[in-house]
C-alpha cells in the first residue's frame, strides 16, 4: 500500500511513502517506510520499470538528484530571477509531472492518506485516487468595493466552491477521494492570489484588462455583475477552407458579426469575450441558412452533409476545375474565402503579381479613372475578385492552374487602398481625385496617384507644408491687418484643397478663430469666382454670430439671413447677395427648395451635429449642391471614431465608402480593439482633410486659464433629501437591471442619476415629486461669490437645467443684481443682442445666466473672466466648449473656471469617473468619449453608493 501525505508538497516533496497496516489482537498499528531502493524492490518488484523509475523520484536520493539538477539548470540559464523564485514552481512542476504519470497506477493501488482532522489533529485513513480530471470555473464578485474572482472546482457534472475542497497546491481532496489538478489550472489559482490581481480589483477597467482578458480564453466565467454588450446586426458571410487528413478539402461556413467570428449550428444567441468585455450576439438565422444552402448547392455530395461543414476528396474537388469555379462563385456572392494560405495540397504559384496602372483623367473632374491590370503569368485577375479578397482581409488567390497566387506586403501597401476604396467596373477603378493627396509623403516608386494632380499644385502644397511665408494673400475685402500664423495656414489649407474641389474639416480648438479663417476663405473664393453664392449652416444660436462676424471682418460682402417664419425661399433664387446664413433646422425643413440652388462653398458649423448618417439633418446637408464643402467643429469626435464618418462623407463624399464599410474597416477595430494598423491607415487617409490645432500648440500668448473646483457642503435638510432620493433610485434601478438587464435599463439609469444631480443643485427642482426643501448650498455659495468675491468681474454661469437658471434668476432679482439670461427657448436674434450688450465696454450688467447646451458653442464672450459651471456635465468636452466662450482669441485677461461640486455626492463621483473615460480617438484628431455611453455596472454601483 501507499501513504499519501499532501502537506509534504510544501516541505520536501516526498508525498508518497510505503505503508503497512500491522494488526495484532490488541491493536492496529501503521508502519510507514520512506521510499528507498530496498523498499521499492520489496514492495513493487512486479511493477513495470517505468513505474519503478517514477517512484524513485519520491525517495530521498531522487529528491536530492532533482534539486541538484534544477540548481544546475538555473546556473546555466541565468534567468535573472532569484534561485528561490525560480526553484519552487519548477520543483513543483516536476513533482506534478511525476504524479501525473503515476495517476493510473495510484488509481489501481490501495492507498491511505495522512491529513488534518476536524479538531486539528492528524488522521490516517483510506483514500482513493480518481481518474476524473478536475476543472475550474469562476464568478466575478464584488466585496468591499473591489472586484475579485470566486473559484469553483468541477468534478464531472458537479461544481464545488473552492472552500469545499481541500487543496494542497495541485492535489485536491473531497470525501477521501483525490484528484490531480492540471498544472496550468494550479498556476491560475496561485496567480489569482497575487498582488497584481488584488490591485486590479480596485478599478473595473484594470480588472477587465488584467484579469478577465487573461482568463476568458480558457475558462468559463460568470460575469453577470458586470453587465455586457449586445450585438444585433446582419452578419458578413465567409467560408474557411482547409484540409482534412491530407485527403479531403473541407469548407466551413462562418459568419462575422461586427468583427466576431462564429461557426457551427445555429443558436439564437452566442456569448463571446474580448479584452475582458462580454458580447451577446443575437444571431440571424435567415442569413446563416442562406450561406449553408448556397454551399449545399455547390456540389451534389454536399446535400446530405449536415455536420456544420462540407468536404470533398481532393480528386473530386479537382475535376473539371470544380474548386476554382466554386471559389469564384463564392467571391461573386460577396462571400469571403479564408484559409487559402494554409492549404498544403495546393502549390504556390511561381509567378509574382505583375501590375500595370494608367491614369485616365476622363470627363469627371472629381474622379481619377485608373486602368489597371493584375496578372499572375498569363492569367489576368478580375479587379472585383481582387477587391473582394482584400476586403475580407486575405492576400491569397486561387489561380486557374490550381496554384495559389500571393499578394505580398509591398503590393498591398502600394495598391491596397486604391482597390479597397475604389469603384470598379471591368478593368477600371474610379476613385476621388482628392485621394491623391494622401500620398503626400510617398516616394515616387509608391506614389501611384500623385501624377493625377498637377506639379503646380504639389509645389504650392509643399510650400504650405514647409514655408513660414504666406502662400496666398488675404482677399482685399478682409478687414484684418494680419492673421495669426496658424490662421493664415488654415485659410491657405482651405484654398489649396478647394483647388482640387475637395472639402475640409477644420477642427481647431474652441476660440482659435475657425469662423475668421472660414470668412477669409469665402472672400477668396468670391474673388476667384465672382457671382457665385456661399452657404453657411449651423445651430440657430450661431446665425447672428456669423452675421456679426461678417460685418466685422468682411463688411463688403452681402449677407442674407434665411431664417424665421418670415423667410421666403423665392428670395434665394434671385437675391443679390454673396452668402446665405441659415440654421441646420431650417435647412432640413426647406431642403426641397435649397437643393435647387448651386453654391460655390457650403459650410456646416458645429459639424458634430451631423455625425449620425441616418438623421434627417445629415441627409438634408448631403443634398446641398456645392463645389466645396467645409465642416467646422472643435469636437468632431464626441463618442467614437464612427462620428467622423458623416462629417468626412460631407466634405469628401464617397472617399470612405459606405457607413457600414467605414464602421467595419475602421471604427470597430479602432474603438474596440485599438488596432494600431487601422489607426495608422485612417490617419493616412484623413490627415490631408482634417486640420486640428490646440491652444497649447498655436496660441501660447493666450492668457492663462485656471480650472478649479468650488466645493459645496450640503446642510442637514438638503442632505436628508439627497439620501432619500438616492436610496429610492438605487432600489428601483437595481431591481430593473435584475429584471431587464443592464443595457435595457440605460434610460432609467440616466434619469435616476439626473434626479440626483438636480437635488445637488436644488431640491426645488423635484418639488413636483413631493419634495419640498428650499435649501440649496450651491445657490448660497454662488450668491456669496457674486456679492463678495466677483464684484467688478464679468461672470458666465452655466447650468444644464433651465429651471435651475430660472431659480437663480429669481434669486438675483430679489438681490437687485442685474443679469442677462437665455436658454434654448430664447430667439437667436435676442441672444445675440444680449451677447453684444454684455461685450460692450462700460456695460455694467456683469452676470450672464446661460443654459449649457444652448450657449456652449459659437459665442464670443471674452468680456467675461470668470466661468461658473453650476452642475458638472457628463462629457468634459461639452464643459470645455462652455469655458471656451471666454477663453478664446481676443481675451486679454486671465480666465478662471469653477465647477461647483457638492462634496460626498454623485457629482464628486462623476468628476472622478470623467478622468477614467478618456477617448481612444485622441490618437486620430482628439476628442472626449461619452461618459454615459461607457457607463458600466461597476461605475453605477460607485455612483449610487
Amino acid at each position: 500500500m501507499i501513504l499519501l501525505s499532501p502537506q509534504k508538497l510544501s516541505a520536501d516533496g516526498m508525498v508518497l511513502a510505503s505503508f503497512e497496516v500491522v494488526k495484532s489482537p490488541k491493536s492496529i498499528d501503521y508502519k510507514v517506510t520512506e521510499f528507498n531502493n530496498v523498499e521499492l524492490r520489496r514492495r513493487f518488484a512486479t511493477q513495470p520499470k517505468a513505474i519503478k523509475d517514477i517512484l524513485q523520484v519520491f525517495t530521498k536520493t531522487g529528491i536530492a538528484a532533482l534539486k541538484s539538477q534544477l540548481m544546475a539548470t538555473y546556473a546555466a540559464t541565468q534567468t535573472g530571477k532569484s534561485f528561490e523564485h525560480y526553484f519552487e514552481p519548477t520543483f513543483l512542476r516536476e513533482i506534478h509531472q511525476a504524479l501525473n504519470i503515476l495517476r493510473p497506477f495510484l488509481e489501481e493501488t490501495k492507498c491511505y492518506h495522512k491529513i488534518k482532522n476536524a479538531s486539528g489533529g492528524i488522521k490516517t485513513s483510506p483514500c482513493t485516487f480518481q481518474n476524473i480530471r478536475p476543472g475550474i470555473q469562476f464568478e466575478v464578485i464584488r466585496k468591499s468595493g473591489r472586484l475579485s474572482m470566486n473559484a469553483a472546482v468541477t468534478l464531472g457534472s458537479h461544481a464545488f466552491a473552492l472552500g469545499e475542497i481541500n487543496r494542497s497546491h495541485f492535489l485536491l481532496e473531497k470525501d477521501d477521494r483525490y484528484y490531480l489538478l492540471a498544472y496550468k489550472d494550479y498556476q491560475t489559482l496561485e496567480w489569482l492570489n497575487s498582488k497584481l490581481v488584488t490591485d486590479a480589483g480596485k478599478d473595473e477597467v484594470a480588472f477587465r484588462k488584467t484579469v478577465l482578458s487573461k482568463l476568458e480564453e480558457n475558462y468559463k466565467i460568470n460575469r453577470a455583475i458586470l453587465g455586457g454588450n449586445t450585438i444585433s446586426s446582419k452578419p458578413e458571410s465567409q467560408v474557411m477552407v482547409n484540409e482534412l487528413n491530407d485527403t479531403f478539402l473541407m469548407l466551413t461556413p462562418q459568419w462575422l458579426y461586427e468583427g466576431f467570428l462564429l461557426e457551427g449550428g445555429f443558436k439564437d444567441s452566442s456569448e463571446v469575450f474580448k479584452n475582458g468585455e462580454s458580447y451577446t450576439i443575437k444571431r440571424d438565422q435567415v442569413a446563416e441558412d442562406e450561406l449553408r444552402q448556397f454551399l449545399r448547392g455547390l456540389h451534389p455530395s454536399f446535400e446530405k452533409q449536415n455536420n456544420g461543414y462540407f468536404f470533398l476528396p481532393f480528386a473530386e474537388a479537382g475535376k473539371k476545375n470544380w474548386f476554382l469555379k466554386a471559389y469564384r462563385s463564392m467571391l461573386d456572392m460577396n462571400i469571403a474565402v479564408t484559409g487559402m494560405d494554409l492549404l498544403k495540397h495546393f502549390r504556390f504559384s511561381g509567378h509574382r503579381p505583375v501590375t500595370t496602372m494608367e491614369i485616365n483623367n476622363g470627363e469627371n473632374e472629381h474622379e481619377i479613372c485608373l486602368l489597371m491590370r493584375v496578372s499572375f503569368g498569363d492569367e489576368a485577375i478580375p479587379l472585383l475578385t481582387l477587391q473582394r479578397i482584400l476586403l475580407s482581409g486575405q492576400h491569397i488567390i486561387l489561380l486557374a492552374d490550381d496554384s495559389l497566387g500571393v499578394l505580398d506586403e509591398n503590393w498591398l501597401q502600394q495598391y491596397g487602398d486604391v482597390l479597397r476604396l475604389g469603384r470598379i467596373k471591368d478593368n477600371e477603378i474610379r476613385i476621388e481625385r482628392w485621394m491623391a493627396v494622401t500620398e503626400q509623403h510617398n516616394t515616387d516608386q509608391t506614389a501611384l496617384l500623385k501624377p493625377a494632380l498637377s506639379d503646380d499644385w504639389w509645389n504650392l502644397w509643399d510650400r504650405w507644408l514647409a514655408d513660414e511665408q504666406p502662400v496666398f494673400e488675404l482677399p482685399a475685402t478682409i478687414q484684418v491687418e494680419q492673421l495669426r500664423p496658424y490662421q493664415q495656414k488654415g485659410f491657405e489649407w482651405l484654398v489649396l484643397l478647394s483647388r482640387l474641389r475637395a472639402g475640409a474639416c477644420l477642427a481647431d480648438d474652441m476660440g482659435l478663430g475657425k469662423t475668421l479663417q472660414t470668412i477669409c476663405f469665402l472672400a477668396h473664393q468670391l474673388e476667384q469666382y465672382p457671382g457665385m453664392k456661399h452657404l453657411v449652416a449651423g445651430p440657430a444660436s450661431l446665425i447672428y454670430n456669423w452675421q456679426q462676424e461678417f460685418k466685422k471682418f468682411a463688411p463688403g460682402l452681402r449677407i442674407h439671413v434665411y431664417y424665421g417664419s418670415a423667410r421666403n425661399a423665392g428670395d434665394l433664387q434671385a437675391g443679390a447677395y454673396d452668402v446665405v446664413i441659415t440654421s441646420l433646422g431650417t435647412l432640413r425643413v426647406d431642403i426641397d427648395e435649397l437643393e435647387k440652388l448651386s453654391f460655390c462653398v457650403a459650410v456646416v458649423d458645429e459639424s458634430h451635429q451631423i455625425k449620425n448618417p441616418y438623421a434627417l439633418t445629415t441627409k438634408a446637408v448631403n443634398r446641398i449642391s456645392a463645389v466645396t464643402r467645409i465642416a467646422l467643429s472643435g469636437t468632431p469626435i464626441m463618442n467614437n471614431t464612427v462620428d467622423l464618418y458623416s462629417q468626412l462623407n460631407f466634405v469628401v463624399p464617397g472617399m470612405f465608402g459606405s457607413h457600414e464599410f467605414f464602421k467595419h474597416n475602421f471604427a470597430e477595430p479602432i474603438d474596440r480593439d485599438q488596432d494600431p494598423v487601422k489607426i495608422k491607415s485612417l490617419q493616412k487617409l484623413t490627415a490631408p482633410f482634417i486640420l486640428r490645432r490646440t491652444k497649447e500648440q498655436v496660441a501660447p500668448d493666450l492668457p492663462e486659464k485656471t480650472e478649479l473646483i468650488l466645493w459645496c457642503d450640503m446642510g442637514a435638510q438638503q442632505r436628508d433629501h439627497y439620501d432619500q432620493v438616492r436610496e429610492q433610485i438605487r432600489s428601483s434601478i437595481f431591481l430593473e437591471i435584475e429584471q431587464e438587464g443592464f443595457d435595457k435599463s440605460k434610460l432609467t439609469i440616466i434619469q435616476g442619476i439626473t434626479r440626483l444631480r438636480q437635488v445637488c443643485n436644488s431640491p426645488l427642482l423635484l418639488q413636483h415629486e413631493g419634495f419640498w426643501c428650499p435649501d440649496s448650498v450651491k445657490t448660497e455659495v454662488l450668491v456669496d461669490e457674486l456679492l463678495n468675491n466677483l464684484k467688478g468681474h464679468k461672470v458666465l454661469v452655466f447650468s444644464q437645467f433651465t429651471k435651475m437658471l430660472d431659480l437663480l434668476a429669481k434669486q438675483l432679482e430679489e438681490l437687485k443684481l442685474d443679469f442677462f439670461h437665455f436658454d434654448g427657448q430664447t430667439p437667436s436674434k435676442q441672444r445675440m443682442e444680449m451677447v453684444n450688450s454684455f461685450q460692450e465696454e462700460g456695460n455694467t450688467t456683469n452676470i450672464f445666466l446661460i443654459s449649457l447646451m444652448a450657449g456652449n458653442m459659437g459665442l464670443n464672450l471674452t468680456a467675461a473672466d470668470y466661468v461658473i459651471l453650476f452642475d458638472p456635465w457628463w462629457n468634459t468636452a461639452v464643459e470645455q466648449q462652455a469655458i471656451d466662450r471666454t477663453h478664446r482669441i481676443g481675451q486679454t485677461k486671465k480666465v478662471f473656471a469653477y465647477k461647483m461640486i457638492c462634496r460626498d455626492t454623485i457629482e464628486e463621483k462623476i468628476i472622478n469617473l470623467q478622468e477614467k473615460k478618456k477617448s481612444l480617438s485622441d490618437s486620430l484628431i482628439g476628442g472626449e468619449d461619452s461618459f454615459v455611453k461607457n457607463l458600466t455596472m461597476t461605475d453605477l454601483e460607485y455612483l449610487l453608493k
